[in-house]
């Protein structure tokens, strides 16, 4: 058997979720976006948008557990994933969009409950009934500074806290959190953060991962609270 040039490899699987990612971001897209989704997005583009946000989020983990490998003397037990970016990077310039983006996954992940009441949504909107502390869903610490109960938005980035209203914006949202990272990251150490191939087949043609950003809306609707 043939010696390999390569000693050994770091099991990451990184940059294999650009293609699944650009994929759920075409079909997400083939649909024109709902025109409010203060209960819900529709189950079509929830779906693709839950789907994504869940996959951005775990190909930044990946890329942050290469790191963890290659500084293990660093690690501090315990920490979670923006922590631990803060403490190997004291200049981390995104560490509360990053605890948004990390909350969301969460919340799609372990499908954070909302009990809503859209009785009488012309009249008075859509009440809140119990959130997912009410309802004794683990959150952490710092949920209550994160999210704003009344537009069920989190405070810096107005992502979804109710998983059936993730939808495109938040997609934008969290690929944009992800991106910006990834290329500090890379800036640092391009041998700790490697992101070479990042050409996609998105719509029948070839393009670079990060120019799916251009195609993602940067702004939500204002939203009416209840």
């Amino acid at each position: 058997m043939s010696q390999s040039a390569i000693p050994d490899i770091i099991t990451i699987v990184g940059t294999s979720y650009f293609q699944p990612i650009a994929d759920l971001i075409e079909r997400m897209l083939q649909r024109p976006s709902a025109a409010d989704n203060t209960t819900q997005s529709g189950h079509f583009e929830n779906g693709y948008a839950a789907a994504s946000t869940v996959l951005l989020v775990a190909t930044l983990e990946s890329f942050v557990s290469r790191v963890r490998f290659l500084r293990n003397g660093e690690v501090v037990s315990g920490k979670d994933v923006p922590d631990q970016l803060l403490h190997f990077f004291p200049d981390l310039p995104n560490h509360e969009e990053l605890s948004e983006v990390f909350l969301l996954r969460n919340i799609v992940v372990h499908n954070h409950v909302w009990h809503l009441d859209v009785s009488a949504v012309e009249e008075r909107g859509v009440a809140t009934i119990a959130t997912p502390k009410d309802l004794k869903f683990q959150t952490k610490k710092t949920y209550d500074a994160i999210v704003d109960v009344i537009t069920r938005k989190t405070v810096l980035l107005g992502l979804s806290a109710s998983p059936t209203s993730v939808d495109r914006y938040d997609v934008g949202a969290v690929f944009r959190v992800v991106w910006k990272t990834l290329m500090f990251m890379n800036e640092k150490n391009f041998s700790h953060t490697p992101l070479a191939g990042q050409t996609v087949k998105f719509c029948g043609k070839l393009q670079q991962f990060e120019e799916l950003l251009e195609l993602l809306p940067s702004a939500r609707p204002p939203f009416t609270a209840a």
